[in-house]
């Protein structure tokens, strides 16, 4: 049972994001966490950020006609790839229609309530958009185009968790992408870019309430500042994989 600590919440409200692969247990961890708010009667605000093309539809209609885009659709996943040259006009428009649409998005859903001083609880985040923009893209880490970088204008968490998992088990657990491939591909990029968008890795291969623990305590610990602030450390350190037993992963 995770013990009632003490909390104390900015003014301008609270954001918790948790960011990863599907099946990499960030809704396990949202759920967790909205309990234990709710133990201290807290409630929180959930949200669920997922792009769908609106502003680029007329533009991946295109694309898909010239045969520079492929769309994979499975569990409510939206995935495009795109063949579009590393450097063309399309490729940057692209890239910044469809974070604009994520901006527009995600941030109407945060503004009110982080004014008003509610605690949200981001089940993915901005930097699950870099990653599935730049997989789609098949950019390198070392490049953020411009559309990537307007990403900067969504509000900062106060705490930010990335889940890092092993990219066999989350894809049996959530086969939405097209193949395992997808999911290794995708976990490079989260471990390159999570230290660089100030995320906390979190080793999602042990279980859901050890994870939690250390989650929560983190977030519950008043500083010395009286207030809440995130950390850049590992909470819960990475454990190699061969060492891992399979039935002790969050299924």
């Amino acid at each position: 049972m995770v013990k009632r600590s003490p909390l104390r919440v900015r003014k301008r409200g609270m954001l918790i994001a948790f960011s990863g692969v599907d099946g990499s247990g960030k809704t396990t961890q949202v759920d967790l966490l909205e309990e234990s708010f709710q133990r201290i009667n807290v409630n929180v605000i959930r949200i669920r950020s997922r792009w769908r093309p609106l502003l680029s539809l007329p533009l991946l209609v295109i694309l898909r006609r010239l045969g520079y885009a492929r769309v994979h659709r499975a569990g409510g996943v939206y995935i495009v790839e795109t063949r579009l040259p590393p450097r063309g006009g399309l490729t940057s428009l692209w890239c910044v229609l469809t974070q604009i649409e994520n901006i527009v998005k995600t941030g109407v859903k945060l503004l009110f309530p982080l004014i008003l001083g509610r605690i949200v609880i981001c089940d993915r985040y901005a930097l699950d958009m870099v990653v599935d923009g730049m997989a789609g893209l098949n950019d390198q880490p070392g490049h953020t185009r411009l559309g990537f970088q307007l990403l900067r204008l969504l509000p900062k968490p106060d705490f930010s968790f990335f889940m890092d998992t092993d990219p066999e088990v989350a894809f049996k657990r959530k086969p939405d992408l097209p193949g395992l491939g997808d999911y290794v591909e995708r976990l490079r990029l989260y471990r390159e870019l999570s230290s660089r968008w100030g995320v906390t890795t979190v080793n999602a291969r042990v279980s859901p309430k050890t994870i939690h623990r250390r989650v929560w305590n983190d977030i519950s610990s008043p500083r010395q500042t009286g207030q809440l602030v995130s950390s850049s450390e590992e909470i819960v350190g990475p454990i190699p994989s061969s060492k891992v037993r399979r039935d002790h992963v969050d299924r």
